[in-house]
């Protein structure tokens, strides 16, 4: 049976710090598939909140209109605060995804009331608005934070594993969490250490890591041939837009159809 290839290209909206790396996305797809990433020329070095979200907006839009241009079949953004991702579905026809909505929605699948392991108690508001935006707040228990700046997380090792951990109780104790999301992308590799630690204390809940789940979530659309409504995400309104004549998003801007 013929196996379909995919490109997929993950935004990280920030500008580049070092800790984001192409391998990093290895082994998350088939050898068959093309898996790269881009970081952005300017704009904050972390994602931690709205003020942030904000200033990496345009410069991630940017990215994914490229994207597209250079022929991937599908983009993720490399953030749990899905900076950019309505507004690059507007600007592109392949599918676009953010992590926070992938994961939320595919927690509801795997239980009934889920948690956000976030890295500060600072994000509970974002992800109190994303579950209502996101139509899942009904089934969102909780955010509960370690309170590790994202900057310092790689550098944490066991100690962020160990602060999950007791987050994670809390959650599933406390909050009647039964499905627990990992809040940021930058939590590498701990996923399957604490859904391993949490089953020794009898807590069997499973643990989504997002990067891996989004991508290989991104491989299925692209291979199903499927994308966003334009019905819900319109092309952009041809209009002159101001400062942004030799970026990527001035390229949309000539575009026609239904503008909604």
């Amino acid at each position: 049976v013929e196996r379909m290839s995919v490109h997929i290209r993950v935004v990280t909206p920030v500008f580049p710090t070092g800790l984001t790396h192409q391998s990093d996305f290895e082994g998350l797809l088939g050898a068959e598939d093309c898996i790269d990433f881009v970081e952005l020329e300017e704009g904050p070095v972390s994602l931690e909140g709205a003020f942030d979200e904000a200033l990496a907006a345009a410069a991630t839009v940017a990215r994914i209109i490229e994207a597209e241009a250079e022929g991937a079949d599908a983009v993720v953004v490399d953030c749990m605060e899905d900076p950019g991702v309505r507004a690059g579905r507007e600007a592109v026809s392949i599918p676009v995804l953010g992590p926070c909505e992938t994961c939320m929605h595919l927690a509801c699948t795997l239980g009934r009331r889920f948690s956000i392991l976030s890295v500060s108690a600072r994000m509970r508001a974002l992800f109190d608005a994303q579950a209502r935006l996101y139509g899942v707040s009904t089934a969102y228990a909780s955010t509960r934070a370690v309170e590790i700046p994202v900057l310092e997380l790689e550098a944490a090792g066991d100690e962020l594993v160990d602060r999950l951990h007791k987050a994670a109780v809390e959650a599933v104790v406390q909050d009647w969490a039964d499905t627990l999301v990992l809040g940021c992308t930058g939590m590498k590799g701990v996923a399957k250490k604490l859904q391993e630690r949490l089953a020794a204390d009898g807590l069997m809940v499973p643990v989504i890591d997002p990067i891996p789940t989004t991508v290989r979530m991104a491989k299925v659309l692209a291979a199903c041939e499927l994308t966003h409504s334009k019905a819900a995400y319109p092309n952009p309104h041809p209009k002159r837009l101001f400062g942004f004549e030799g970026s990527a998003l001035h390229t949309v801007t000539g575009r026609s159809g239904d503008d909604g």
